[in-house]
């Protein structure tokens, strides 16, 4: 709320009468029909922000009129103007307690000099001044029958579970045409719908004597969802999940994904057959299908992945959120921010001689992504061996392929040999992604139904009999979901920031818990707050997420400037630790120099990747057992299981133990382009900065 501080001290009484009589104002103010329509709608959601605070329908209109339909400025000024009332009547109130005379034996309380007896003349003397001041209280806005909340509090209550929704009418309004009637006339006077006192209908009880409920402007609120009872529902229909595409560099990745995406009919052949004609034209005929992931200039004419891209795409029995990794050695941080977000994945590999040893050996990026994927908490691993048309669908080059990324699988990147499946295919052609080719039905890697087959294309009903299995798609539908902390404060780490047209925008997926729209929700580091005003999962606008989902959240009362990539989003009253000191358990790979103390590391956390150093060598540890071999080594040589202290030489980062979060809590420790170590963290040893 830091932008909001220039306007806090403000009297909006004083700056709107700048010197005009009531007549003048009212004569120079008067607002077009669209100003109406447009404040009619604002003054919706600033009663929505605001709950049950006590406000009047002036105070809220003026505020707007003030800061011309600015949602989010008039409702913290006007929580702010809440806040002085409320610290103002708590002190006179104190004050008053500190003065009262001592009740007598009946409970009322007596003041000095006067009898007892003359209470009930009193009190009726007072009476007209209540009935009078009763008129008066007709201007104020009771929304809810809750108790009151103090001010203090609704800067963190901000939202009402329909915040929003008229701006939704507007727009459907407009969509139909629809003119804002001359009946409704300026607002700031009264207008349809409105008692002339500026009261209106409390929500949940009938109209007050001679008031109409507003015909024109619901005021009615969304009702609070119970998100774990249609979590339940959802899940019972299809289960969700996250997939990541891994592999190295030009094994084919996005040509596989993206002629997959194509059969399953999530793109159209007319933009496939655009995607050949354009890539013709570059001498880049063989990359259609990579475009359909491969969106940006820069990935088209260099040919290679450099982000991730994110696309959905549906099965018989799973829904999945389709994430296609980077494989050149230098997007390796692109690579973990998406592997980081999945619950599965597809290790691709080239079968063509010589290419995948030069992806599985020394420097390549087989090896790394698999034992990268591992650590981040994939258990269950579909291969792909891809391009094997290129080898004629050799069985034995197939089964030399899976002996040997099976040992290393399962032997040093510790993987259970139940959760490898092995899948031939060919991402050009599409042959055993989605079907097999029959005779008269061949599968030939082009979007136009009716194009010539090759023969040696059309060989492989013959050449590719040997192989009895599933297809990928048969085989990816078959993969388990797992159990997702539904009921854990909410957390959400994000991928992406942007300023769209209705707030700040953040995409991520949420790591725990779950969110809906008008939810109050806490942005750390910084703690800042802001209130979710929209939502869209897998491009769909929806009212609630769970654990799980991958979401793109419109947040109001916030400046961009707030949230950053590798920012988290959580519960405000369960907000995540920020620290730069921790100790984490960590796994050693193939390192060529040993760690010791002073050891200089580039940490990645989700989206975040932060200079560190290797404080403290607190034990080697046994990796099967968990005993504690040996305390205070001097170094940690390849392969060794060890506690360490890390230090961040930056800014501090949103971490929690393993203990707590399995998704929060792991770590990659990298230096020279390469990854040394991986781990969870065991504690947190410092909070803040």
């Amino acid at each position: 709320m830091s932008r909001h501080r220039n306007v806090r001290n403000l009297d909006i009484d004083d700056v709107l009468d700048d010197g005009y009589d009531d007549e003048d104002y009212a004569e120079e103010q008067t607002m077009t029909a669209e100003e109406q329509a447009q404040m009619a709608d604002a003054t919706e959601d600033v009663k929505s922000m605001l709950g049950n605070a006590k406000v009047t329908i002036k105070e809220i209109q003026d505020a707007l009129w003030y800061y011309y339909f600015d949602v989010d400025q008039a409702a913290v000024y006007l929580l702010d103007e809440l806040s002085k009332k409320h610290k103002a009547a708590t002190a006179a109130a104190t004050k008053k307690a500190s003065s009262t005379p001592k009740p007598t034996q009946s409970g009322t309380a007596t003041p000095t000099g006067t009898s007892s007896k003359s209470a009930p003349a009193s009190k009726a003397k007072e009476t007209p001044k209540g009935a009078e001041s009763a008129i008066h209280d007709d201007d104020i806005v009771e929304f809810l029958d809750d108790e009151e909340v103090p001010p203090s509090q609704l800067q963190f209550d901000l939202a009402a579970m329909n915040f929003g929704s008229s701006l939704k009418t507007q727009s459907a309004k407009k969509a139909a045409g629809a003119t804002p009637s001359a009946k409704t006339a300026p607002l700031l006077s009264g207008g349809e719908g409105y008692d002339r006192s500026g009261a209106v209908t409390p929500v949940g009880s009938a109209p007050p004597s001679g008031i109409s409920t507003p015909s024109k402007v619901s005021t009615k609120m969304g009702k609070r969802i119970d998100v774990v009872t249609e979590y339940q529902k959802r899940v019972a229909e299809k289960e969700s999940l996250n997939l990541v595409v891994i592999g190295h560099v030009d094994a084919g990745k996005s040509t596989l994904m993206g002629h997959l995406l194509y059969l399953q009919g999530e793109v159209n052949e007319k933009t496939i057959r655009k995607h050949e004609r354009d890539a013709q034209k570059i001498g880049k005929a063989s990359f259609a299908f990579a475009w359909v992931l491969d969106e940006t200039g820069e990935e088209r004419a260099r040919g290679i992945t450099m982000d991730v891209g994110v696309t959905k795409f549906e099965t018989e029995h799973r829904r999945f959120t389709l994430l296609d990794a980077p494989g050149h050695r230098d997007f390796i941080p692109n690579m973990i921010s998406g592997t980081a977000q999945a619950d599965v994945a597809i290790l691709v590999v080239d079968a063509t001689t010589g290419e995948f040893e030069s992806g599985f050996d020394a420097n390549g990026q087989t090896k790394e992504h698999a034992l990268l994927a591992r650590s981040l908490g994939v258990q269950q691993l579909v291969v792909a061996v891809n391009k094997l048309d290129v080898v004629g669908w050799s069985e034995a080059r197939f089964q030399e392929i899976v002996a040997k990324l099976e040992h290393f699988l399962v032997k040093d990147a510790s993987f259970k040999k139940s959760s490898l499946i092995f899948v031939p295919c060919s991402g050009f052609t599409g042959e055993n992604l989605v079907r097999r080719s029959k005779t008269g039905q061949i599968c030939n890697g082009s979007a136009l139904s009716d194009a010539p087959v090759d023969p040696s294309v059309a060989s492989v009903v013959e050449t590719f009999a040997w192989y009895k299995g599933p297809t990928l798609i048969q085989t990816i539908d078959k993969l388990d979901a797992p159990t997702r902390a539904v009921e854990k404060p909410f957390r959400m780490s994000v991928t992406d920031v942007f300023k769209g047209t209705g707030g700040v925008s953040a995409a991520g997926r949420l790591e725990a818990g779950h969110v809906q729209i008008g939810e109050a929700i806490m942005v750390m580091p910084g703690s800042e707050m802001a209130v979710v005003k929209n939502m869209e999962v897998n491009d769909e606008p929806t009212r609630w997420a769970a654990a799980g989902d991958s979401v793109l959240l419109t947040l109001s009362g916030i400046d961009i400037l707030q949230v950053s990539t590798g920012s988290v989003l959580c519960a405000r009253d369960a907000p995540i630790p920020v620290t730069t000191h921790f100790a984490a358990q960590i796994v050693v790979f193939d390192v060529k120099i040993p760690i010791t103390v002073g050891f200089p590391i580039i940490m990645h956390h989700q989206s975040h990747n932060e200079p560190g150093v290797i404080s403290k060598l607190v034990a080697t540890i046994d990796k099967g057992t968990g005993e504690v071999v040996k305390k205070n080594p001097r170094h940690l040589g390849k392969n060794t299981t060890a506690m360490v202290e890390i230090r961040l030489n930056g800014r501090a980062i949103p971490l929690e133990t393993f203990k707590d979060s399995k998704e929060l809590g792991r770590v990659m420790l990298r230096k020279g382009g390469e990854t040394v170590a991986a781990g969870i963290v065991t504690k947190i040893l410092s909070f803040g900065s």
